[in-house]
């Protein structure tokens, strides 16, 4: 009787695999293998759809399933054989859409060592290291050398040497064969989350030609055999993802797939003598009114076109637009819905975010390394991101974002790491007066807590009041009470056409100013200025507006699928800036609008009543003998000047706190 060992079972099982694998192979694949083949060793994967193995033979998908391992070596053995040019070719053979797939929160023991798909967002991609796969290894005694395969990290020497019976061995290094090797962090889609769930991680193992394919940000679905080591620190073990194969589950937006049906709807679409009206009722279709808004976020979706010049300066496309309103106005569901419809968006709260929250981190990786993990801005390189109550972020996550608004670069200097990350994204801030409601008679900085070079650097800053209106309210709460009955909204474009018109611009429309187009921006910007000539009048607009107003001209064009900025186009921008700057920039004091009040420094007419102060403050102290009395400075203001008593003591307690004057006695002060 001959008894069979189990390692002759398993090489009987093998053998079978790869006799079925090569006639699958053969019938089906031959065209995508021998087209790889052809090109080896540039292009190294042949990439399977697991649906046609499935078809072909139900137990070897299934197989693959249970035995990825084995059914993967077999497949790469099958490759090598049916290769006409006998190549000995190791091919990696890849396999998409299959059907095992688990959320990441679900991994369990019992997936150990099965082949698995899971979805997630990649936060952290750490460097690429070498990793062994032949060791040569000289014998120490009879200097014979000897090749051992690796499956691991810890290298495994010969047991002895064939020649001598020698046990020392010396591992030539330059003579070994390594594999490339990348750490990625995966972590599952915060769209899956219920409240108060934290993110599940794990860390995915990308080899070969797999290695920097992903940048954090990225959302995909990996495919790979959940693995499990050990760690000897903790003795604990931890899963880890062997990857086979990924692909996007997002595109850019320039990414999108769009059919010739879908190009035939667009084209029609843009010729409509409408296509503003119905692009701007797409946009948050759920909220009502705020058209200047809606037409702003439209003008931010499709965005300018940017432009590097030939000195390397780099002259952003994207806008970023800040909302400010009273508290129950919808711009949180604005915001939510912009991160919905737009690639990469990324919606995030100020109160909960840190600079690192929003910029990136250094962390130190598995070797005991560091690395950089991506933080919001980075996240939605390429897309929105949406940022709520960004008035509420502590004061030094601030700084953070001065450079990702203009430039859409970070900076990183941070354990030894020196690095430039891209953050190319369109920003959308929401923030709350300070005092619960907005007050047309203060200054958009009094009542924002936001430094001026954030605010400037924002294209657009509209201010929305919930102000009590007969008309508007009965027709909002019609709009608030269906939706609440049936649930239903009525969309001008469905929400995926949207997308795909957006992507179509985006990709084929680079739009160029006319000569008339230029000369309106011109003249606005002349105009605007040549009244601010007197040294008296404040700084109606700078150059920044310009730029700003060069965007949303270009944005304009995009929407009409025109590579040509025109007439309409240029007022179109300026009309949406001067109601911008008309609701942020007007003082009262002076009847113009005023650039400094826009961007949140002083005004104009706050400068000239400051210093005032400072004049009155210095001749009443010549008067009294070295300072001022405060009841005497109150009186002469509010009568030469009409100044109140508490905006006066607003300045005073301003320019005490700044040392431009100091208080030698109680209620008495003098020029520092």
């Amino acid at each position: 009787m001959t008894t069979i060992t189990a390692d002759e079972n398993n090489n009987r099982s093998s053998a079978s695999t790869t006799v079925k694998l090569e006639e699958f192979f053969s019938e089906l694949c031959k065209d995508e293998i021998f087209a790889v083949l052809d090109v080896y060793p540039e292009e190294k994967s042949v990439i399977i759809d697991y649906n046609s193995l499935e078809v072909f033979d139900p137990d070897l998908a299934d197989l693959l399933l249970e035995k990825p391992d084995e059914t993967l070596e077999a497949a790469t053995k099958s490759i090598s054989n049916i290769d006409p040019q006998r190549k000995n070719a190791q091919l990696n053979v890849r396999f998409s859409n299959i059907r095992n797939h688990v959320p990441l929160r679900n991994l369990r023991s019992e997936y150990i060592g099965k082949f698995i798909a899971v979805d997630g967002i990649v936060r952290k991609t750490d460097e690429i290291h070498p990793r062994i796969m032949t060791a040569v290894f000289e014998c120490r005694s009879c200097m014979r050398i000897h090749e051992v395969e690796q499956k691991s990290n810890i290298i495994h020497e010969p047991a002895v040497c064939n020649e001598c019976g020698g046990r020392s061995f010396k591992l030539i290094q330059d003579e070994s064969r390594y594999m490339d090797t990348q750490t990625v962090k995966l972590q599952e889609p915060l769209e899956n989350l219920s409240g108060g769930d934290q993110p599940r991680q794990i860390n995915i193992v990308l080899e070969d030609d797999l290695v920097d394919t992903l940048t954090p940000g990225d959302k995909i679905r990996v495919t790979g055999i959940l693995k499990t080591v050990r760690d000897e620190r903790t003795k604990r073990f931890n899963n880890y993802i062997y990857g086979n194969y990924f692909e996007p589950l997002e595109q850019e937006f320039e990414e999108l797939e769009i059919s010739e049906e879908d190009e035939a709807e667009i084209l029609k679409l843009a010729n409509s003598p409408d296509i503003y009206q119905k692009i701007i009722d797409s946009t948050a279709p759920s909220i009502q009114g705020y058209y200047e808004v809606k037409e702003a976020i439209a003008f931010q979706l499709f965005g300018g076109s940017a432009k590097i010049l030939e000195d390397k300066t780099h002259m952003r496309g994207d806008m970023h637009i800040l909302i400010v309103g009273d508290p129950g106005i919808g711009k949180s569901q604005i915001l939510k819905y912009v991160s919905k419809l737009a690639p990469r968006g990324i919606y995030t709260s100020g109160k909960g975010t840190s600079g690192v929250g929003l910029t990136a981190a250094a962390v130190r990786d598995d070797l005991g390394g560091w690395s950089l993990e991506a933080g919001a801005l980075v996240l939605g390189d390429k897309g929105n991101v949406c940022v709520d109550e960004l008035d509420k972020m502590r004061e030094e996550d601030r700084s953070a974002i001065h450079e990702a608004l203009e430039q859409q670069t970070i900076s990183i200097a941070k354990a030894g790491i020196m690095a430039t990350l891209n953050s190319r994204c369109s920003v959308l801030a929401a923030a709350n007066p300070k005092f619960g409601r907005f007050d047309r008679y203060k200054s958009i900085a009094e009542q924002i807590d936001l430094p001026s070079p954030i605010l400037s650097r924002f294209d657009l800053i509209f201010i929305i009041e919930d102000k009590p209106n007969a008309e508007r309210d009965h027709s909002l709460a019609g709009h608030i009470l269906k939706i609440h009955q049936d649930r239903n909204i009525n969309y001008e474009i469905e929400p995926e056409l949207m997308r795909k018109y957006i992507a179509y611009a985006r990709k084929n429309v680079q739009p160029v100013l006319s000569q008339e187009a230029a000369k309106v921006l011109q003249d606005f910007y002349v105009t605007m200025r040549s009244g601010a000539i007197d040294e008296e009048s404040p700084v109606p607009i700078t150059a920044r507006q310009l730029e700003a107003l060069v965007r949303l001209s270009e944005a304009s064009a995009k929407i009409r699928l025109s590579n040509e900025v025109s007439k309409e186009d240029a007022e179109r921008a300026i009309k949406l800036q001067e109601d911008c700057m008309k609701q942020v920039g007007y003082d009262p004091d002076t009847g113009k609008v005023d650039i400094d009040k826009v961007e949140g420094r002083t005004s104009k007419s706050e400068r000239d009543k400051i210093n005032i102060l400072i004049d009155e403050i210095k001749e009443i102290s010549e008067e009294y003998g070295g300072s001022a009395p405060k009841n005497v400075i109150y009186g002469n203001l509010a009568d030469k000047y009409n100044i109140s008593e508490n905006k006066a003591d607003e300045m005073i307690n301003m320019l005490n706190s700044k040392g431009v004057i100091y208080s030698p006695t109680t209620d008495h002060y003098k020029v520092a």
